[in-house]
């Protein structure tokens, strides 16, 4: 019988957290318990944490997984007091007043390579009492925040364990980074200690593949290896959540938008479609961390609701009520094109999906899988809002079918596990 071998996936995000983050080693660690794999986690306290998405409902996932948690010093709290939301920021540095770039000139000046740093040396500390007391072989960091990979950097040069660092998103290109004043010395240093995590870890896994790993690959000499796996979609809880569409034609989005996001093409192709002066039935429908500004722009022209922040059972059941569900990238063409769980997900409903982002894009291709779906650039305004008189047309006439591709199992959470076992064996 094959032994099972401990595996310690450090990870700043773990329920109560919610989100995209969470979900990826949630998923993974539920799985690896059939690979002979035992998964440790070790997280931050969530009393001390700094969270921008609360999913209670994902608890129940993580009961029959060994987790510790450690204390953390955590400045975004700070920040979250003078906010009359309370909320700590996601995917974006605010702007919009001269507090808000004052802060972010701190953030980005002072706290390298970001503001979750200070969690840091009480999970180094707990991490090597783990990796003592169970002899553990194997670690994992996850990032952003990417600080989690210094966490690795350093454990990996005291114990000599083989270490993976998972890039859910990019360090350096991040999209906000470009938008605020750094120092030189400070980008400088920044920038080294990328390279130092790309050099000195065993691998390297992106959500993406060649593209993103070509960028990396230059950045340092050495020969790394480089893996992509997908963020997925869980087909057991999936299958469970019924496909409830309603009796108007329902545009649907679920994630983080913000200013960041190239939306403007699909609001002009909506305001001139007008459905509200025109008297269609369509209604847009949004689920996460929306801007408001960006909520009340939409409700100029379609009736439009705005949910929240949901659990993730539930933002399911609002993407299978969809007609049609949009996705929005990263403003610009020079920032890598990262695949989110979410847009697997709304693979797996079969509904229609308009993709903005740029021409061979990662998610371009993901895409074409799908033959209900399309990606646009922000330059295709009438190509959108055809595309969106056809779907709704096609609706109208009750001619409305899930087209959910064929090999989307390919996705599973179950099937990307193997992968991510592969990967860990060839280390």
């Amino acid at each position: 019988m094959e032994r099972t071998e401990k595996i310690l996936i450090i990870s700043y995000y773990w329920p109560p957290a919610g989100g995209s983050g969470v979900q990826r080693w949630l998923y993974f660690s539920k799985y690896l318990s059939k690979f002979n794999f035992k998964p440790i986690i070790l997280s931050v306290n969530p009393s001390k944490a700094s969270y921008a998405s609360i999913d209670i409902s994902l608890n129940n996932s993580v009961t029959e997984i060994e987790t510790y948690r450690t204390s953390s010093f955590e400045p975004l709290k700070f920040y979250s007091l003078f906010k009359s939301n309370g909320r700590i920021p996601q995917s974006v540095i605010p702007k919009k007043t001269f507090f808000d770039r004052f802060l972010a000139f701190i953030r980005l000046n002072f706290f390298i390579p970001d503001a979750r740093i200070g969690w840091n040396p009480f999970a180094i500390k707990k991490a090597l009492r783990i990796i003592r007391d169970q002899n553990i072989k194997y670690i994992i960091t996850t990032g952003p925040p990417h600080s989690t990979h210094l966490i690795g950097l350093k454990v990996k040069k005291i114990t000599r364990v083989k270490w993976l660092a998972d890039f859910r998103d990019p360090w350096q290109e991040l999209f906000y980074l470009k938008n605020f004043f750094r120092f030189n010395y400070i980008k400088n240093f920044d920038i080294k200690l990328e390279k130092k995590v790309l050099s000195s870890a065993n691998g390297i896994i992106t959500t993406v593949g060649d593209q993103y790993h070509s960028i990396l690959k230059n950045k340092i000499s050495s020969n790394q290896k480089f893996f992509s796996i997908y963020n997925g979609y869980d087909k057991i809880e999936y299958d469970k959540i019924e496909s409830i569409r309603p009796k108007y034609f329902n545009i649907v989005f679920t994630g983080v938008l913000s200013d960041n996001n190239n939306y403007k093409t699909f609001l002009k192709a909506i305001e001139a479609i007008n459905p509200i002066k025109n008297s269609l039935k369509i209604k847009f429908n949004l689920a996460g961390n929306v801007e408001e500004s960006i909520i009340d722009m939409f409700s100029k022209f379609v009736d439009t609701r705005s949910s929240g922040y949901l659990p993730h059972s539930q933002s399911i059941s609002l993407m299978k009520s969809s007609h049609l569900l949009v996705n929005f990238n990263y403003k610009g063409t020079e920032a890598p094109d990262m695949i989110s769980g979410k847009l697997i997900e709304y693979l797996a409903t079969g509904s229609p999906i308009i993709n903005i982002s740029h021409n061979n894009s990662e998610s371009d291709s993901l895409l074409s899988i799908s033959e209900a779906s399309a990606t646009f650039s922000e330059n295709d305004l009438d190509k959108i809002i055809s595309y969106i008189y056809i779907n709704y047309n096609s609706w109208l006439k009750g001619e409305f079918n899930e087209k959910i591709p064929d090999n989307i199992s390919d996705f599973s959470r179950l099937n990307l596990t193997k992968r991510l076992v592969n990967i860990l064996k060839e280390v």
